[in-house]
């Protein structure tokens, strides 16, 4: 199956008003599938023997009726080009396309390069203030996968560029570009990788496990702290720098001396990433899954910036424990059914 982008589809992408600016979901309520809902939701809808309207059709009707919008994330997109079932790869990313209307959820190491500069502007004056909503959320498959910018040769007009950007947004355009993978060998992570992360994440969870205990706060407080240290600190030195700001003026104290509940949460996803971490590691008793590593990256940024979330049981109990839905004001479900009886609620 080769999905070809003609030159009337390229025309069509550029006279396409929805292609001329970012996307706006700010009066659209925002759905996250991880990938094992996107999965259910499919074998559901082929399932002949089912006696009840399918969750992708409740879905589509939320989205035709209520303004509902179902972003897809790389972690869904990674995920579904490793099936091997290729008719399942193909119905996945007919239904992302569907019910996200080309809408995608950014990447989570650009989203924590978001928040450093955000904190940052929030705490100066004369700097203004970023809509990390608009960040987040954008068109397209080049969207999720992070940000880029084009780098034209010499004499290429700005507006040929301006026309390519809208190009990369078009919802067909990218549907194609989807299907297109169905016959490419998709990046594969070998069992061999996948036992050897494990393990190694099995020993570090052995070597810290004891010390950490899922309701001490403390310890909480300081295992945020450091991986905020590791992985947040530099970023927000580094945004100084390029202001021409001391780096020391916006971290002069030290988190750990305060409530580490409010600092950490001016990042939510980076917030929800090293909290979902913690309690990784403090389940010494869960064995750890390669997927968890994909779970959580997509959770970091869905769970506090989409208005609802639908995720395994495991992450959801985690993200209801550390109060993450109620701090983003964020509905989390941890099954298909519970979610089924809130839509057909919406829908009647």
């Amino acid at each position: 199956m080769e999905e070809v982008i003609t030159e009337e589809l390229i025309e069509q992408a550029i006279s396409n008003p929805d292609n001329q600016s970012p996307a706006d979901l700010t009066d659209k309520t925002v759905v996250y599938f991880d990938q094992k809902v996107w999965g259910e939701i499919r074998d559901a809808k082929v399932n002949a023997d089912s006696d009840h309207t399918s969750l992708d059709e409740l879905a589509q009707r939320s989205v035709n009726e209520a303004d509902f919008v179902y972003p897809f994330s790389l972690e869904n997109i990674i995920e579904t080009s490793a099936a091997s079932d290729v008719e399942f790869k193909a119905d996945v990313y007919d239904m992302m396309m569907d019910l996200s209307r080309n809408h995608s959820i950014r990447n989570y190491p650009y989203v924590f390069d978001h928040e450093a500069r955000s904190y940052i502007c929030e705490r100066h004056n004369l700097l203004p203030e970023l809509d990390s909503k608009s960040y987040v959320f954008g068109k397209g498959t080049a969207h999720a996968a992070g940000e880029w910018k084009i780098e034209s040769e010499k004499g290429v007009p700005e507006e040929v560029m301006d026309e390519f950007i809208k190009v990369i947004r078009d919802e067909e355009v990218n549907r194609r570009l989807l299907h297109a993978r169905l016959t490419e060998d998709a990046p594969e992570v070998t069992p061999e990788h996948k036992r050897e992360y494990e393990d190694r994440y099995r020993e570090k969870v052995q070597e810290v496990g004891e010390e950490l205990e899922l309701e001490d706060l403390e310890e909480r407080s300081l295992y945020l702290s450091d991986v905020f240290i590791d992985t947040l600190m530099p970023r927000v030195r580094g945004y100084c720098r390029d202001l021409g700001l001391n780096p020391l003026w916006p971290i002069l104290y030290d988190p750990r001396q305060l409530s580490f509940e409010a600092f950490f949460r001016r990042f939510p996803a980076f917030y929800t990433y090293s909290t979902l971490h913690f309690a990784v590691d403090a389940h010494t008793d869960r064995e750890p899954e390669f997927n968890d590593v994909l779970d959580i990256s997509q959770l970091a940024v869905a769970a506090p910036y989409a208005d609802i979330v639908v995720t395994e049981q495991f992450f959801a109990g985690m993200l209801h424990r550390f109060d993450v839905g109620d701090a983003f004001d964020t509905e989390i479900y941890q099954d298909v059914d519970a979610f089924r009886q809130f839509l057909e609620e919406t829908l009647d």
